[in-house]
């Protein structure tokens, strides 16, 4: 009969001399099925006497102390490229102003959830590092207060100024959206410097068009993709691609993690199921796929036998 309480004691000592630790280490040391350790972790987690972090290394969090969240700091080479640099900008800078920073960062920091924390100054964005004392962040940003607050500033309007309540930040994949807009408006820009003077008739036949225009069908499709995924009771955690045709990111349902790719058309074929099959497999993640209509006859036959193949054995002379 398995000591519950025994290996309870031995994950908390573990982890106590160890550090943020992966749940197959956690199972190693007590000497049990990682189904097991993985049960008992989660009791510990409902107790609230061990976290995890957002950060994951394949599929899997780590598990640490509450007080050993610094110590993810010792983890980052696990982050992606870009993460990593916002990390790192972030760790130096101490606070960060969202609207002041590059796409690519401002998605980064919602995804480095242990190291960047949100919170609204002058009504704007902005981000500290978790790791930061708040009397420094208060010292960072008293002298842009003075500067902005002019006028003799009342005891309420101070405290409204700097709040560490989390504010409605914006996803990450609308991140990416904006920046889609952002590129689509500059290429509209510098294609009317070509264009010649239209003639009065032309003006009105655009002004009929206008409305066509204005459609965004990479907002219309991401805006749908996550509709559909908030019935499914799963939530896009980071962007990886997106377009018109196609969107491929992690998603995550009752704290799994998968890879998702939406195609915006009718069908796919045996060549960009593979594709995604790759792209999932480096990533070592399940994946799912969202297309608008069924699969052909001769892909769900295709699947079918990968499903029912056991092995292939290769017969000697």
């Amino acid at each position: 009969m398995i000591d519950v309480p025994e290996k309870k004691r031995k994950i908390l000592e573990f982890l106590e001399t160890s550090g943020p630790s992966l749940p197959v280490q956690v199972a190693r040391t007590i000497q049990m099925d990682p189904v097991f350790a993985s049960a008992i972790l989660s009791e510990l987690l409902t107790a609230r006497e061990i976290q995890t972090s957002h950060m994951k290394i394949g599929s899997s969090p780590l598990y640490l102390l509450p007080n050993q969240k610094q110590k993810l700091e010792e983890e980052t080479s696990n982050l992606k490229s870009i993460e990593k640099e916002a990390q790192e900008k972030l760790k130096s800078k101490k606070v960060i102003f969202d609207q002041d920073e590059k796409p690519a960062i401002r998605v980064a920091l919602r995804n480095i959830k242990d190291f960047a924390i949100p919170f609204k100054f002058q009504n704007e964005i902005t981000w500290k590092y978790a790791f930061t004392p708040q009397e420094e962040i208060n010292e960072l940003l008293s002298p842009k207060k003075e500067i902005e607050e002019k006028p003799e500033p009342t005891p309420d309007k101070e405290e409204d100024s700097l709040t560490t309540s989390e504010p409605e930040v914006p996803k990450a994949w609308e991140v990416k959206k904006e920046e889609i807009h952002e590129a689509k408006e500059k290429s509209k820009r510098i294609e009317s410097i070509f264009k010649e003077e239209p003639t009065p008739s032309e003006d009105k036949k655009e002004s009929i068009k206008t409305p066509k225009e204005k459609s965004t069908p990479p907002k219309t499709f991401l805006k749908g993709i996550e509709q559909f995924l908030v019935q499914q009771d799963t939530a896009i955690t980071a962007i990886e691609e997106v377009d018109k045709r196609k969107v491929t990111a992690i998603v995550e349902s009752n704290g799994t993690p998968s890879m998702l790719f939406a195609f915006n058309k009718i069908r796919i074929n045996e060549t960009e199921l593979l594709k995604c099959y790759k792209t999932a497999n480096k990533k070592n993640l399940p994946y799912q796929i969202i297309i608008k209509g069924d699969l052909t006859k001769k892909l769900s036959e295709t699947i079918s036998a990968h499903q029912k193949l056991i092995k292939i054995s290769k017969l000697s002379n």
